[in-house]
């Protein structure tokens, strides 16, 4: 079996843990973090604002590290530093101390180990077969939302959040680790073999030699790619963040508030898969133009009140969507700036994409205090997809 698909299943596991804990999970320790340092909502979330900031700034001159220097121990110490992370949160003894931990650790596993992370090693082991390795990889992430919190819940009402924290450390080093090490190999040429031979080529051909920082920011690609997926992931992450609060003003209980978020969790699965293919195989404007496309139908339906079964579809059409987005993305970027600038090009979009998503959540909330209901917000939303539809015309992708 070619070796990449190794690759695939050691970023696959990365993906599980590392998102299955900061993305899915981290909301299952705040009420315990709340009550342990007696402080209010707004401190134990400054936790996240300033992983999110601490995260872009990293992403730059993790870029350059995944260019430069052999992905495998770049991801290996970025398990470790995750592991000693956690285990540096559960003996935080201030709420000062818990967001100075969790801010670093946060940044380290979103960046060393996450989907950016992943995504360079996937490129350069893949071409043909690019979108479809980088989907299955992102199935992790998937998989992890599901698996981690249940595993999280257990923990911690058995032994509390301090060692639920320690032994999700634990995992991390005995688990993820040992795969990691195994399994992940920055270049076929590092272990004496070819990348997956490229499939039909047209159109311009992609950069062959690396590009400067600053030529990535001067390139169209960089803005024509990164501002219309921001405000893409700015919609669709507000979309999930008030699902839940959608459906209870809607009087739909939380087991229906339940269903609509598992709608969204399993056809990511579906989603990830079946875009990673059409990655593959159609001009990827296309492809998000797609994605984008089936966002806004699903912002649509949600606008309008509908039934339960109806928000169902919307959610499921957001799930896909949101499935979409990795692979997507990932082949957009192998095709704009090459292999050799690939892992800088992902370190300079992050910062770009979370300034567009940031402001997202303020405007939300704004826009529901305004109106006294989610309708506006979302057809404001809905109109911001539009525009990322819009503003992706001018695109023009190396083949």
């Amino acid at each position: 079996m070619f070796f990449g698909w190794y690759v695939v299943a050691g970023t696959f596991v990365a993906q599980l843990l590392v998102a299955g804990f900061l993305v899915y999970s981290v909301t299952l320790f705040v009420p315990l973090v709340r009550a342990e340092f007696a402080v209010t909502m707004a401190q134990v979330m400054q936790s996240l604002t300033a992983g999110t900031f601490a995260g872009m700034l990293l992403m730059p001159a993790a870029g350059v590290m995944f260019d430069r220097w052999p992905m495998r121990w770049v991801m290996s110490s970025g398990v470790l530093l995750f592991a000693a992370g956690l285990w540096a949160i559960a003996q935080s003894q201030s709420i000062t101390s818990y967001v100075l931990f969790f801010a670093i650790t946060m940044a380290i596993g979103n960046t060393l180990v996450g989907s950016p992370a992943c995504q360079t090693v996937l490129a350069r082991w893949f071409s043909k077969s690019r979108g479809r390795a980088m989907g299955i990889s992102a199935i992790g992430t998937s998989l992890g939302g599901i698996a981690i919190p249940a595993l999280v819940v257990v923990l911690l009402e058995r032994f509390g959040w301090r060692s639920a924290l320690e032994f999700i450390a634990a995992l991390a080093l005995l688990v993820v680790l040992p795969v990691v090490v195994a399994t992940v190999r920055g270049r076929p040429s590092d272990i004496g073999l070819e990348a997956e031979a490229a499939g039909a080529a047209g159109g311009d051909a992609a950069p062959e030699q690396g590009l400067t920082m600053a030529q990535i920011v001067r390139h169209p690609c960089y803005w024509f790619i990164g501002v219309p997926l921001g405000l893409l992931f700015s919609a669709y992450t507000v979309g999930l963040v008030n699902i839940a609060p959608y459906a209870a003003s809607l009087d739909i209980p939380p087991s229906g508030a339940s269903g609509l978020i598992m709608a969204i969790a399993v056809m990511g699965f579906i989603g990830k898969l079946g875009f990673g293919v059409i990655a593959d195989r159609v001009n990827l404007k296309w492809a998000l133009w797609a994605v984008m496309a089936l966002a806004l139908v699903g912002f649509l339906l949600l606008a309008a009140q509908p039934s339960y079964p109806i928000m169902l579809g919307a959610t499921a059409l957001m799930g896909l969507a949101a499935g979409g987005m990795v692979p997507v993305w990932g082949s957009m970027m192998a095709a704009a700036f090459g292999l050799l600038s690939y892992g800088r090009a992902m370190g300079l979009m992050g910062p770009l994409l979370t300034l567009l998503v940031l402001p997202s959540f303020t405007v939300v909330g704004a826009l529901f205090d305004i109106s006294g209901s989610y309708q506006l917000p979302l057809l404001i939303f809905s109109g911001v997809i539009a525009l990322a539809m819009l503003l992706l015309l001018p695109l023009r992708l190396p083949r």
